[in-house]
Order: structure tokens, then C-alpha cells, then sequence
């Protein structure tokens, strides 16, 4: 058995060795049978704020060579083997605790039997998420804690899980119940994986009763396409992610115009890098930061390149991409690329629709107008980045609640709406109106994963105009938007070169954050 508790970044040195007085959170991932801990790192960061620690640990192997945390049958345990993985796990759990945040222990699958094991024993970790588990069976387990405070417990089952089905997880959660261990048991639309959905609703349970946020993605320059030394270059990507990931920004996002005509560009639109690209730099570059795509637009694109492109950032980023997207507005750029205007949102929601199923490892087939599949896998498989549909629209939006994870409406001055083809939102009050739309279609519709908001400030053009002057009313703008519901808020740094860097400092909801002035 190894289990090593080192953070979450490669290279990193043991997160325990960090400034306690951070107290950020930490959480444990404990992957399923056959799985790699990188697996476990990637739907842990699913599951977590972005200034968390991820640790995974690693099992050891079993008599066939797979990553395994106990020998085990369809329900059973081998008790030594089993007891040997607590331990080791609950030696992970105490170092976390000493970083002084909360610490949550969360598992799949096999791991998530381990996970339960340990709550039933009785584990320091502050939380306790099985994800598709059980409660292994031993000859001897260990009666439940009586020595500790029990640790609240989350299983998650999924009903579409041919491996571990919902009603394991259901009795564990029952017998858990039975000796009146604060337990909490949902089962949810799924298969055997940790998707973007059940990561989602396993993070309510992660951050419940802290104040968090705001969480704030940069942009990266890419459109500044005159300035190529400067902004465009590897180099200079690289340079400006660090800086925002030491800076302490939870995200870097980019834009998204691979063909733009003169005319669009004349009348105030911009260039920008082919956002895979970009992002694939400041991956290398970076181990924390959220990477953005803000927005991808989709219907450009065929579905399942779309996918491969999207998969191919969260693998090498281990889980950090962001897949904001949306269906585009500019006609001209539509029939550059050779893609239908007209039926956009149509092709918008077919890719929704199909991303997700390519993402998940198994054999995919499908067609429509534009392209047939007999029988595609698409590899590695991934949990699946969270997407986040851009759009004003009431299409938009149910697109948003109905087949992914976020929504991002934009702002937009009074009399852009016809250009920008969306329904306006000129204020705060506009805003708010919006969201509540978007929580009641969020009640109809039975959603249980939280809906996250990314919105872009209404006093961001005002900041960027006067760095100085403009900061306080962002900021304090930035902290009315929160209490709304938004989460994540895009912003821009001023300035025409890398080396002004990020200099001032400003404060919302006790965040440190630093933008240019």
C-alpha cells in the first residue's frame, strides 16, 4: 500500500508542510478499483472551491497488477488488507488537518467503500462522501465509533450504476442511520462515474455553511494579436499565468474568434488565439488556476472534435479546465467556417448532448445532419469538465439548468441586444430579475446540482478606463453581485504591457486578489 500525502500540484512539497494559518480547505480523493490517483485528482477538483487542496492518494496493487485499496469480492473485504488502507488513509487525514481548514475525506467506487469503512471506524476528517460505494464487509469490522464525534456522511449513488448499484449505498447510509450517525443518501441521474453533475452535488455537501467566493478568472490577452512578443507568444502566456496563479486568481480564461472579418473587427471585435492552444500553455505553465474558456463557441465546430479538444485540455491539466460555451453571434464568422448560422442553437445543444457521453470512456454512436458515428471511444476517459452555456436568452438559460453546469449571462448596454442577437441585462436589478427566472426554472425542471452564475460587472469597463479610481466600485459592486448568487466574475487587467504587472490590491468577502494599476 503507498500513500503519499503530497498536494496536488507536480513536484509539490508535502501540502502539510504549508502555512497552517492559510486554513484552506484540503480534500482527500480516494480512487476506484483500476483507477489512478490522477483520476481521483481530477474529479476531486470537480468537487472543491478552486483555493482548495486535492490530494490523492495511491493504493496499492493487487495480485492482477490494478490499483486496489483492499482484495475484495462483489460486497467483501479482506480484513487486513482493508485495515492496512485505513490506516495509511487516516495517517493522510491527520496531516491534512494540521493545514487547520476543513477536511474532507471522498471516494469512488472502491474508495468510497474505504471512505465509509473509515466514518464508520471513526476518521478526523471533518466530512465523509461515498460516491457510488458500499460499506465492505469483514469478518471482523470494527464496531462504529464511540470515541470521536462521528464525521457527517454523503453517499452519492447514481441510477444508472451497473457496477455498484444505488441500494448499496442506500443500506450503508441506512445502517448508518441506525446507530444515529448524521448520514445524508441521494441517488441521482448517472452511471458508474464521477461527472461533472455528481461532482457538483457532492461540492454542496463539501463547502455547506462556509462563506466562499468570490472566485475570479483573468483573462489572458490573447486577442492583443498586435503585440505578439508580448502577449501571444508561449513565453508570454506562461508568464502571465503564473503570475495569476501566485497572485492567488482561482482562473485564467481566453476568448474564442477563429475567423472574424474586417468589418466585425472595425466595428470593435478582436482577433484571439485558437483557445485550446492557448490554454494548453498555460496548463504547462500552471497547477492550480482554473483554465476558462470564455466562451468556446461550439456550433463552429463538429461535436466530437469539440469534445477531443476540451478532453484533451481537463487531461493535461488534471481537471481544471472550465468549458464555458455558447452559440456565437457573429453571421460572418459562421459562413467563414462553413457552419449554419441559423440552426446554431440546435447545434449547440446536440453538442451538449453529446460531449458528455464521448467523455465518459464507453463506445459512442450517433448521427445527424452533419456527421454519423458508427462506433467512436474517445480516450482517456475523463469525468468531464464542467460546462457553463454563455446567453442572455431564455434558451440560454434552459440550456444551462437542463444540460449543464453554470450559466453566463453577459451585461449589455442598453441598445446591444439586436447586435449582440441576445436579450439585454442593463443592471443589477435586471441581473437579479434573470437569476431568480433561472432558480424557478431550475425548481421545475428537478434539478439537484447547484447552478453556478459567472457574470462580468457592469463597472469592469469603468475599472478599466481608471485602474485607480474605478477599483472600489468594482470591488463593492463585485460583493453586492455575490449576495445575488453570483459565483464567478471574468475580469480584464489594464495595460498595454506584461511587465506593469498586477500590482494594487483589493479586498471583496475577505479575498485578496491583485489588479493592475
Amino acid at each position: 500500500m503507498e500513500a503519499d500525502f503530497t498536494d496536488d500540484r507536480e513536484g509539490g512539497a508535502p501540502a502539510g508542510s504549508r502555512d497552517a494559518s492559510r486554513k484552506v480547505g484540503v480534500l482527500i480523493a480516494l480512487h476506484g478499483h483500476g483507477d489512478s490517483p490522477s483520476s481521483a485528482l481530477s474529479w476531486g477538483r470537480r468537487m472543491v472551491p478552486p483555493d482548495w487542496e486535492v490530494v490523492a492518494p495511491s493504493s496499492g496493487r493487487d495480485s492482477a497488477g490494478e490499483q486496489s485499496w483492499f482484495a475484495s469480492g462483489p460486497r467483501g473485504a479482506n480484513d487486513s488488507d482493508l485495515r492496512s488502507s485505513m490506516s495509511a488513509v487516516e495517517a493522510v487525514v491527520q496531516s491534512a488537518a494540521l493545514l487547520g481548514g476543513r477536511v474532507v475525506l471522498a471516494g469512488f467506487s472502491q474508495g468510497g467503500a474505504l471512505a465509509l469503512a473509515m466514518a464508520w471506524r471513526g476518521t478526523r476528517a471533518d466530512r465523509v462522501i461515498s460516491v457510488c460505494g458500499f460499506l465492505p464487509e469483514v469478518d471482523e469490522l470494527d464496531t462504529h465509533c464511540d470515541s470521536v464525534a462521528p464525521s457527517p456522511v454523503f453517499v452519492l449513488g447514481t441510477d444508472r450504476d451497473g457496477v455498484v448499484p444505488a441500494f448499496m449505498g442506500a443500506d450503508a447510509a441506512a445502517l448508518f442511520d441506525s446507530v444515529g450517525h448524521p448520514v445524508e443518501s441521494l441517488t441521482v441521474s448517472g452511471t458508474h462515474r464521477v461527472d461533472a453533475d455528481v461532482a457538483a452535488t457532492a461540492g454542496q455537501f463539501v463547502t455547506r455553511d462556509l462563506d466562499l467566493g468570490p472566485w475570479i478568472s483573468l483573462g489572458l490577452p490573447v486577442d492583443r494579436v498586435e503585440a505578439v512578443d508580448e502577449f501571444v507568444t508561449a513565453p508570454a502566456i506562461s508568464a502571465l499565468a503564473r503570475h495569476y496563479e501566485d497572485l492567488g486568481f482561482h482562473g485564467a480564461y481566453v476568448t474564442d474568434h477563429p475567423a472574424p472579418d474586417t468589418r466585425w473587427l472595425a466595428g470593435g471585435g478582436h482577433h484571439a488565439l485558437e483557445p485550446v492552444a492557448a490554454l494548453g500553455v498555460a496548463a504547462g505553465a500552471t497547477t492550480r488556476i482554473r483554465l476558462h474558456t470564455n466562451v468556446y463557441v461550439l456550433p463552429y465546430r463538429n461535436p466530437l472534435l469539440a469534445a477531443k479538444a476540451l478532453s484533451s485540455i481537463d487531461v493535461i491539466s488534471q481537471g481544471r479546465l472550465i468549458a464555458g460555451v455558447a452559440a456565437g453571434y457573429v453571421r460572418p464568422e459562421f459562413t467563414a467556417l462553413g457552419s449554419d448560422f441559423d440552426s446554431r442553437g440546435a447545434q449547440l445543444e446536440e453538442a451538449l448532448r453529446v460531449m458528455p457521453q464521448v467523455w465518459s470512456g464507453a463506445e459512442f454512436a450517433g448521427e445527424s445532419q452533419r456527421w454519423s458515428a458508427r462506433s467512436v471511444v474517445s480516450l482517456p476517459a475523463t469525468s468531464g469538465p464542467p460546462l457553463w452555456v454563455g446567453g442572455n436568452s431564455r434558451a440560454a438559460m434552459r440550456r444551462a439548468v437542463t444540460l449543464a453546469q453554470g450559466w453566463s449571462p453577459m451585461p449589455t448596454p442598453a441598445g446591444s441586444g439586436r447586435g449582440l442577437r441576445t436579450t439585454e441585462i442593463v443592471n443589477e436589478s435586471g441581473l437579479a430579475a434573470r437569476l431568480a427566472e433561472a432558480r424557478e426554472l431550475c425548481e421545475s425542471s428537478g434539478r439537484s446540482a447547484p447552478l453556478t452564475i459567472c457574470f462580468v460587472p457592469f463597472s469592469l469597463a469603468g475599472y478599466l478606463a481608471d485602474p485607480v479610481g474605478g477599483l472600489a466600485p468594482m470591488v463593492e459592486e463585485i460583493d453586492r453581485l455575490r449576495q445575488i448568487g453570483v459565483d464567478w466574475f471574468p475580469l480584464m487587467v489594464p495595460g498595454g504591457t506584461r511587465c506593469r504587472g498586477l500590482r494594487s490590491r483589493c479586498r471583496s468577502g475577505g479575498r485578496v486578489g491583485s489588479l493592475s494599476a
